[in-house]
């Protein structure tokens, strides 16, 4: 038996099917036959087993009979179904067309019109009329699809169109038909009015002309308001209306209105106004590279008329092909080439002007070399030069660096000209660094470097005093060091030629006295000399005295109230001593009484006067201080007012004594200065030479050198004299002879001067020390040297350098401190970030960045907790071993190595991009202020060395920094909670950062380790 396909009902374009199947459909095959011929498949019309599928019934192609054949495959036997039928259902939109008349030029009033609805479609569909959108009445025919107006007249004008329905659905006509029967009655325009745009004060003529029988009426409309005859406004009998002198008032939407004898008034409407254009914008400046495809679009401006728009070149147009072309209002360079530089415009006009935008283009080309830096050897003291000449389209721009740091243009040490040469103004020592120059443009850049050997020039390191003092009968070192190329040999001569006496030794530029005696006093001269730059010479002049020492010490006295108290002091040397007194300040002499012996006499005492004095025995070589207590009680002996007569006699042969003294000591002050200057003048010594004033006016020396703790003394500071003598013993303990120092190598150059290692003679062994020299004059720089010097003596911690000792027995002053086996932790940290394998160091984990901050937290959590303030905490002043062994330093290598990373503000060099809002806008620095600081050099530390906000300039650093908006982003591969913490010690108020304990204590508990 066999399923038969049924003929069914079908939608044009929807999906059928029809079905055959066997009962036994093994080995049979079918295929289908259309009006009896085979049937061809596609992807619209397949088979699918026995069944035909169709996707999309097509109402042309699918139409007639289909029959199914099934054969069977062995035996050739074939079975043909029952015929079937589509009965297929479609609608198809057509247009509304005139049926009758022939034409539209036929049609007249109150003559028959029929239109037809072009709609078809099976079954034959029922049609609709609409005319303006609304469904009309009048007879229709369905079958003809047609709509009859037997008398049209111009009540029926308008637009007509036509719906269609049937099963297959419901469309509408795709096209419409205006009618438009002419009523002669009815205004039709003949000239319409235009749009006019007309220059300021220009007449202006608006044409308007309708027909009709009889004549229509015609008005004006100026937007609502009616136009009539005045001032300037004319109506003309045949229509037109003209504006003379146009103003901006005159503007706008006119109307010209024609009312007939039937029928609604017809409006036409143009609109008037005056021409304008509006500035291009500015010059500009576009910079491409060769051989690139640009456009350069041309803003047009707004006008009206609509402004006509071209480029031009070199008086030219631009045409609109070729490699140089206009396209619409774009210029293109297809592709830009080096003689495409100059300059381009683009006009734009219309009736009310012209104007135009140039636009300079410059084909920039790729720096070539004309001159590379090289490798150069510089004379200190002398100007160097270094070249980076190249050449390109533009001009390339150069910018040279000095250690990958780069040289601001401000600087005053470095000259930088155009042509990209670099001028050293006055070379240093220090200068000897790689220097690199990088030349740019648009089109790429060139860069190369050369290393600057400084060539030092023969000088003292320092220069002699030329007053010494020596201590008879003492053993005495009088130094002189000199530097050269190549390196000098210093020796000694006495009274002009005279050679050392045997008993004297000389080691380079050590002159050594074991034993001196009186005659050894005179002027030896040093002289340093190599067969290069020759020699020179600086003299010394040495006094051979007795320093002072104490012959009576004043004790601890407790005297009564009201009662009269003496300290004793009297000391002795060659020349003799002189002895002065303080107790804080300068004593009131109305109050208290010096005597010529040197006691002090404090009359009526009061319990204010308790407290310590001291006595300062000093000569033109040195000075020495004694201090003793002073205890004022309650007075019990009720005959204590009564002094005893040689009492009062004392004092009074000693106030007399004191007047004659003090004129004595004025005069020697005199007679002391005038010395020194006739000996300054004598022995052309320069006038800029160190001086430290005397008690008696003279100058105060210590193997040639005036020492800060004289300078303490005799300028007689507010500091207690407890206190004085306290920091004089830490000194002593602290003294390092120079002698054990052999320099190796400097490192640069900081506020108070040199920075170098030496090795250093420690417990019969030789170690590498850092050496801090203190050559500035500035007092300011005297006291912050104190102070550094001191808050390293007191701290004890494995994380703090530890301050080895002084050397302050003749000028420069040196601090000698702890040093490392590698470098500071700056440079470590920019090592290990380096391409260089050669020098780069094992990379950093985690988990170590974590133990390096750990450690210098430690580390300031100690420092402040005794209160001191570090002031410049960051990774370049703290030093790191090859063990990873971090200790907080201050190298303060701000004048040439890290001078990038210091900003001068307000007369003095800051470490702006370290410091807090308070630091540097208030000068209020403390233990939070050394937390941000902190909080930096974490940042630092998890950015392998990167200089904090390195994107800005220092200005805009403090602009931000000003505005609070200033914020570092978190390092690459920066655990959360350390940026979380970095943050908390960046917080706005002080008060609101982390303490160093909380620093220490987060970082603690985050995975590190301390053996790396």
């Amino acid at each position: 038996s066999t399923l038969h396909p049924t003929s069914q009902d079908a939608l044009h374009g929807r999906s059928a099917m029809l079905r055959c199947e066997v009962s036994d459909p093994e080995g049979v095959s079918y295929t289908w036959l259309q009006n009896g011929q085979a049937l061809s498949h596609s992807e619209r019309r397949y088979q699918e087993g026995g069944n035909l599928k169709f996707t999309a019934i097509d109402r042309t192609l699918d139409s007639g009979s289909f029959q199914c054949v099934a054969t069977k495959n062995l035996t050739g036997e074939e079975e043909h179904t029952s015929e079937a039928y589509f009965n297929i259902k479609w609608l198809e939109s057509g247009g509304v067309t005139l049926q009758s008349p022939a034409s539209e030029a036929q049609i007249v009033s109150s003559s028959p019109v029929i239109l037809r609805c072009n709609i078809d479609g099976h079954p034959r569909p029922t049609s609709r009329w609409y005319r303006d959108g609304l469904l009309m009445s009048e007879k229709t025919n369905n079958k003809n699809r047609t709509l009859s107006l037997p008398s049209a007249s111009p009540d029926h004008n308008g637009v007509y169109y036509c719906c269609g329905k049937n099963t297959a659905g419901q469309v509408c006509s795709a096209t419409n038909f205006t009618l438009n029967i002419i009523d002669k009655s009815f205004p039709r325009p003949v000239v319409k009015p235009e749009d006019l745009v007309v220059q300021k004060n220009e007449e202006a003529q608006f044409h308007c002309r309708f027909t009709a029988e009889p004549p229509p009426t015609v008005e004006w409309y100026h937007e609502k308001e009616l136009v009539s005859n005045k001032s300037r406004v004319f109506l003309l009998s045949n229509g037109s209306l003209v504006i003379s002198q146009v103003k901006q008032r005159n503007t706008g939407r006119y109307r010209c209105v024609a009312q007939g004898l039937r029928g609604p008034p017809v409006s036409l409407e143009a609109f008037l106004r005056i021409a304008e254009i509006e500035d291009m914008q500015a010059r500009q400046s576009r910079v491409f590279t060769a051989d690139s495809l640009e456009r350069v679009s041309c803003r047009p401006p707004r006008g009206h008329p609509e402004p006509e728009v071209w480029w031009e070149h070199a008086g030219q147009r631009v045409p609109t092909t070729g490699r140089v072309y206009q396209d619409g209002l774009d210029l293109m360079f297809r592709p830009t080439k080096g003689e495409d530089s100059g300059t381009y415009t683009c006009f734009a006009q219309n009736k009310a002007g012209q104007r135009k935008h140039e636009l300079t283009v410059t084909v920039a080309t790729a720096p070539e070399w004309v001159q590379k830096p090289k490798d150069t050897q510089m004379e200190e003291g002398h100007s160097g030069y270094l070249h980076c000449e190249t050449r390109a389209t533009p001009d390339p721009e150069v910018t040279w660096y000095r250690n990958m740091q780069p040289i601001s243009v401000e600087d005053a040490r470095f000259k930088q000209f155009p042509n990209g040469t670099l001028r050293i103004n006055s070379v240093e020592v220090y200068d000897g660094h790689v220097y690199s120059c990088e030349s740019r443009t648009e089109a790429g850049r060139l860069t190369a470097q050369a290393k600057v050997f400084v060539l030092e020039r023969l000088k003292f390191t320092p220069t002699p005093q030329s007053w010494q003092c020596l201590e008879l009968e003492k053993g005495a070192i009088v130094q002189c060091s000199a530097k050269g190329r190549p390196a000098p040999t210093v020796r000694w001569t006495k009274d002009g030629d005279g050679e050392i006496l045997g008993w004297m030794e000389q080691n380079g530029g050590t002159l050594h006295f074991p034993r001196v005696t009186r005659s050894d006093a005179g002027n030896y001269t040093c002289v340093a000399s190599n067969s290069v730059q020759g020699e020179i010479r600086a003299v010394v002049q040495l006094t051979v005295a007795v320093f002072v020492v104490f012959k009576l010490k004043p004790e601890n006295t407790t005297v009564y109230q009201g009662h009269t108290a003496v300290l004793h002091c009297q000391a002795a040397g060659d020349p003799l001593p002189i002895i002065q007194w303080k107790k804080k300040d300068k004593l009131d002499p109305d109050l208290f009484q010096m005597m010529p012996n040197g006691s002090l006499v404090i009359s009526d005492v009061a319990p204010e006067d308790t407290g310590s004095y001291t006595c300062i025995a000093g000569n033109s070589c040195n000075i020495a201080h004694t201090t003793a207590e002073l205890y004022a009680v309650g007075d019990t002996d009720l005959h204590s007012s009564h002094a005893p007569y040689k009492m009062i006699q004392t004092v009074g042969l000693s106030v007399g004594a004191a007047v004659a003294y003090i004129i004595v000591v004025l005069g020697l002050m005199f007679y002391c200065k005038q010395r020194r200057k006739a000996k300054r003048l004598q022995k052309g010594q320069s006038q800029d030479e160190p001086e430290t004033e005397c008690l008696n006016g003279g100058t105060v020396r210590q193997n040639g050198q005036a020492t800060a703790e004289i300078q303490d003394e005799v300028a007689l500071t507010n500091t207690a004299a407890a206190g004085s003598n306290k920091r004089h013993s830490t000194q002593e303990k602290l003294y390092f002879p120079r002698t054990n120092l052999r320099t190796i190598a400097t490192l640069g150059k900081g506020e108070f001067g040199e920075v170098f290692l030496a090795k250093a003679k420690i417990s019969e062994e030789e170690e590498v020390v850092l050496v801090k020299s203190l050559q500035s004059r500035d007092e300011q720089l005297h006291t912050e040297f104190r102070r550094e010097s001191d808050m390293f003596a007191k701290l004890s911690h494995p994380n703090i350098t530890h301050l080895l000792g002084l050397c302050r027995d003749s000028e420069p002053h040196y601090m000698v401190l702890e040093y490392t086996d590698t470098s500071d932790l700056k440079q470590y940290l920019k090592t290990s970030n380096s391409s260089d394998e050669k020098v780069k160091v094992q990379p950093f984990s985690t988990k170590q960045k974590v133990w390096v901050c750990l450690q210098v937290a430690r580390a300031m959590e100690h420092l402040s907790s005794q209160r001191f303030v570090h002031r410049d905490l960051a990774a370049r002043n703290c030093l790191i071993s090859s063990k990873r062994h971090v200790k907080v330093s201050a190298l303060g290598l701000s004048k040439d190595v890290y001078n990038s990373e210091y900003f001068h503000y307000r007369q003095a060099w800051i470490p702006l991009r370290w410091l807090p809002s308070e630091s540097v806008f208030e000068d209020d620095f403390s233990t939070k202020s050394d937390v941000w600081s902190f909080g930096v050099l974490m940042w630092e530390v998890f950015s392998l060395g990167e200089l904090p906000h390195v994107e800005l300039a220092d200005d805009k650093v403090l602009e931000g920094l000003q505005q609070g908006t200033l914020k570092l982003p978190p390092p690459q591969g920066c655990p959360s909670r350390v940026y979380k913490l970095m943050l908390h010690c960046w917080a706005t108020s002080p008060k609101d950062r982390v303490s160093f304990s909380d620093v220490a204590t987060a970082l603690g508990e985050l995975p590190s380790e301390s053996k790396v």
